[in-house]
């Protein structure tokens, strides 16, 4: 909680501490400030995959409070864990083509045509009060970018276009040495190890001699080593 009081008084214009990305910190800043309602709330990074070079990570974000209890939290890992890579990366472009959200002012569910629902804003309308969406970057050296426990929220647009903003640790100083490293899942391809081939008949052949010979030779030393030694 103290943290967040911090934030909420940085971005609404108040000195920023030192160890903060100040260039960061003032574009935040900037957003913050426009938003109707606008706050700062806990984030919780969910489930975290690997695509290639892409990196996508699902955020769980409290939408009528600043934080989500424990239980809550495990019941929706248990959800966004058993879907397929393609539904967390589709849920990205979602969240990057909109940029903002339209929800329920009451209970934070999309405001969407049925059609236009993917997996993931399925299950995030299962539980009243939460959000939960994808970010992505496209390259391994922008993995920090994800490692988010704040976001900022508050309404863009009335009626119902909300703006959800993660605030990545490094920007606010807390950057990897006391923070949970992120793991990003990857599907290793199974490899299928072929049987050994056989060998071609005039190989065996040529083996069969060598081993003939072998034998040949140890019993010519043996027989010189018995009689003329």
């Amino acid at each position: 909680m103290e943290k967040i009081q911090q934030l909420t008084t940085v971005l609404a214009g108040g000195e920023i501490p030192f160890g903060y990305d100040e260039k960061a910190v003032k574009k935040l800043a900037k957003k913050y400030q426009k938003l109707e309602n606008g706050r700062v709330v806990n984030l919780y990074p969910i489930r975290s995959v690997a695509h290639e070079d892409s990196r996508y990570t699902v955020y769980a974000c409290p939408f009528l409070k600043t934080a989500i209890d424990e239980q809550t939290l495990q019941n929706v890992k248990s959800l966004i864990d058993e879907l397929e890579v393609g539904h967390i990366r589709y849920d990205s472009v979602q969240s990057e083509g909109y940029d903002y959200y339209i929800l329920s002012n009451d209970s934070g569910t999309h405001i969407i045509k049925e059609e236009d629902r993917d997996a993931v804003m399925t299950i995030s309308d299962h539980f009243e009060g939460i959000v939960l969406f994808t970010k992505a970057v496209f390259s391994p050296k922008h993995e920090k970018q994800l490692n988010c426990h704040y976001a900022i929220v508050g309404l863009e647009k009335s009626p119902n276009e909300y703006k959800i903003i993660p605030v990545p640790n490094s920007v606010i100083g807390q950057n990897d040495g006391n923070q949970e490293t992120m793991k990003f899942q990857r599907k290793i391809p199974k490899i299928d190890i072929p049987d050994e081939e056989p060998e071609s008949p005039a190989i065996e052949k040529y083996k069969s001699s060598m081993q003939i010979l072998s034998i040949i030779i140890l019993i010519v030393i043996l027989i010189w080593y018995f009689l003329f030694r």
